[in-house]
């Protein structure tokens, strides 16, 4: 029997992979809690105990989708790293990270879903693999910071202000649009030119800030008037 074409998953390789993608919509909707393995194993087609051949519990099935954003996450904070000027490497990240989530509409309800519910069943891998993006942001920020090209900003809450403005936008847009706008048009470039522009309002120490509004003139009155 010829092998297989190099590339080609197997089988099992596919499915399971079929496995991970229905299960990431599923608890995207639903929650951890939401979801059973039979409705998993329905949508993908098989019966609930197939789901072991590829998976030992749901616990392993939702850290797996669970990895899957951290490793492709992983993938965009690495756009921070090297040599390149800081304003590239940012930009790079900001528009990595905005095709990440408008690539895959599951990621943002997921990863709100687990960090409002924080369910048990994620383990401690998996949060030391969200706490690593976090560090690779943060040292990034800092090294910027130290080479007097970052303003000395809160660290951590320009971060969550930055992942903020992309994962709400993500969450948000389309039914703001449609419902306040009646315009359900989507402009990816137009989301990273407005996620971009905030962060460098925020960070960069060479822009020029806007001036501040003069003060309001105090009148007198004729009463209170020395002679």
């Amino acid at each position: 029997m010829a092998r297989a074409q190099a590339g080609v998953k197997s089988e099992p390789e596919a499915r399971r992979d079929q496995v991970l993608r229905v299960a990431e919509a599923l608890f995207a909707r639903a929650g951890y809690r939401g979801v059973g393995l039979r409705e998993i194993a329905a949508q993908v087609g098989i019966r609930a105990p197939s789901l072991f051949k590829h998976f030992a519990s749901k616990d392993a099935l939702y850290n797996a989708v669970l990895g899957n954003i951290f490793a492709r996450l992983g993938e965009v904070a690495a756009r921070l790293e090297g040599d390149a000027p800081f304003t590239e490497r940012l930009e790079a990240f900001v528009s990595g990270y905005v095709d990440l989530v408008a690539s895959d509409p599951h990621v943002v309800p997921l990863l709100f879903r687990e960090l409002m519910e924080r369910s048990a069943a994620m383990e401690p891998e998996m949060r030391r693999g969200a706490a690593e993006i976090y560090r690779r942001i943060d040292a990034f920020i800092e090294s910027g910071q130290r080479a007097g090209e970052f303003r000395q900003v809160d660290r951590f809450r320009f971060q969550i202000a930055l992942t903020g403005a992309i994962l709400y936008h993500g969450l948000a847009a389309r039914p703001y649009q449609a419902a306040l706008l009646d315009r359900p048009a989507y402009d990816r470039a137009a989301w990273k030119r407005t996620v971009l522009d905030l962060a460098r309002s925020a960070l960069l120490a060479h822009e020029s800030a806007p001036p501040a509004p003069a003060a309001p003139r105090r009148r007198r009155r004729a009463g209170n008037a020395r002679e």
